[in-house]
C-alpha cells in the first residue's frame, strides 16, 4: 500500500469490479483473492511486512485446493498476518507487536 509506481487505491476498486462481473464474492474467491500489504512498496521494500512466500501459497491453492484466508508477511523480525479483504489485522493487546500470532483478522466477510 506504499507503492510509488502504482497507486494502491485503484486495486480495491478493480477487485470490486471483478466481483461484480463474476457474479459475487464467493464465485470470485474461487480464483482471485485480495490481500493488502500496508507499508509495502512496489513488490517489496518499505516499512511494512511483505508476503513471506507467495509462490508456496499459490501452489497450495492451485495444486492442493487450499485457498488462503491469510498470508504470513515479514519484514526483518516483524511478522504480520495479511487478511483477506475486507478484513484487516488488529493487534489483540497482548505480546509483541512484532509477532503475527498477536494479531487477528477482523472486519466484514
Amino acid at each position: 500500500m506504499a507503492d510509488n509506481l502504482s497507486p494502491f487505491q485503484g486495486t480495491p476498486g478493480h477487485y470490486q469490479r471483478v466481483i461484480a462481473e463474476m457474479g459475487g464474492r464467493a464465485k470470485t474467491e474461487q480464483f482471485a483473492r485480495l490481500f493488502m500489504a500496508p507499508g509495502v512498496g512496489h513488490c517489496r521494500g518499505g516499512s511494512g511486512a511483505a508476503p513471506a512466500d507467495p509462490p508456496a501459497t499459490l501452489v497450495k491453492w492451485v495444486e492442493q485446493g487450499k485457498a488462503p484466508t491469510t498470508l504470513l508477511a515479514q519484514n526483518g523480525p516483524m511478522t504480520r498476518p495479511l487478511c483477506l479483504r475486507p478484513a484487516v489485522a488488529r493487534y489483540d493487546g497482548r505480546g509483541s507487536t512484532n509477532d503475527a500470532a498477536n494479531f487477528r483478522c477482523t472486519g466484514h466477510r
